[in-house]
């Protein structure tokens, strides 16, 4: 038979080792699945997106971190057409770049979820910066997983990405031709472009020249008001939901200008979504920190627990005399 304060001695490792094992899980649990571990993206980029149409639980991280404070009554304000002359002419912003609406939407939802090839050749022009960071949250089918072999078009190189499909199509391409592609040169609209990839999607994708609007339009006071037009006439067409909204927004900082434009944008739009350097690295710091809290006042009350019942438990009995 066991003595009983070797039972309970026992019983102590037990508990210790079940309890020390649970909350080991229980840490390992919340590191991997809600400590965020996204790559901070470089500074200077604002990306701006909808998804909550109103101020909600991913911006109030970013407010907490920040040390804003949101205004209730903006609480559903987003970023009309008639906010960008005012967003363009902010401290610190040096380029505001639009989604067209009305030129890329038609491309990416008929001709080439149809699977037919275009009559005419549509493009798309994307920067550099932008299509290395930003684009996980707009839906054009750009990155280099798309490619069957080379690279994307460099900015103001005049190169282009191109299916073989449009080759054929448009430039009459031969088989022969098709095994020799990269380098070779394709004259369209009175422009030379070399091509430097092949794309798995029938559409080409040409270098970004600021003065060319191939699908994202930078902000020029003179040609604003007929691309405002366009874009809200076309989506008026379509039936939009909230055509006088813009879609995706891409806003080039100054340095050191960032953190100011950001928050000021906030401020004054915080149904919008955003994604920035500045952005990314607050919210990431603010959200992990509450992770790690939760973490650590539930393991120090199940610590504080294991402790109370081992001092119960080897509690010697009081002898009455």
């Amino acid at each position: 038979m066991i003595p009983k304060n070797k039972k309970i001695k026992i019983l102590s490792v037990l508990l210790t080792v079940l309890i020390i094992t649970a909350l080991s899980l229980f840490t390992y649990s919340q590191i991997t699945s809600d400590y965020c571990t996204d790559t901070i993206p470089p500074g200077n980029i604002i990306a701006i997106y909808q998804a909550d149409y109103t101020y909600g639980d991913l911006n109030a991280v970013y407010v907490r971190g920040a040390g804003l404070n949101i205004d209730p009554e903006n609480y559903d304000r987003m970023i009309a057409y008639e906010d960008i002359p005012d967003i363009a002419s902010m401290d610190g912003v040096e380029n505001v770049i639009l989604y067209d609406t009305g030129y890329l939407d038609p491309i990416i939802y008929t001709a080439a979820s149809e699977g037919r090839l275009p009559d005419k050749l549509n493009l798309i022009a994307v920067p550099e910066a932008i299509a290395q960071d930003y684009l996980n949250q707009t839906v054009i089918p750009y990155g280099t997983e798309d490619l069957e072999e080379g690279r994307l078009p460099r900015d103001g190189a005049h190169e282009i990405t191109i299916s073989k499909k449009l080759l054929e199509k448009h430039f009459a391409y031969t088989d022969e031709m098709l095994t020799r592609t990269i380098g070779s040169k394709v004259n369209y609209e009175n422009e030379t472009y070399t091509i430097v990839g092949i794309n798995s999607y029938d559409i080409c994708y040409i270098s970004f020249d600021a003065k060319r609007n191939y699908g994202l339009y930078q902000y020029d006071a003179e040609a604003f008001n007929e691309f405002v037009i366009r874009n809200i006439d076309y989506k008026k067409t379509n039936e939009y939901f909230h055509p006088e909204y813009v879609n995706e927004i891409f806003i080039f900082t100054a340095d050191g200008s960032e953190k100011s434009v950001l928050d000021r944008l906030f401020q004054e739009y915080p149904a919008e979504n955003y994604i920035s350097g500045e952005y990314v690295s607050v919210w990431k710091k603010t959200f992990n920190g509450s992770v790690l809290r939760k973490i650590i006042v539930i393991d120090s009350i199940c610590v504080a627990w294991l402790g109370v019942l081992l001092v119960l438990l080897n509690k010697k009995p009081v002898s009455k005399v």
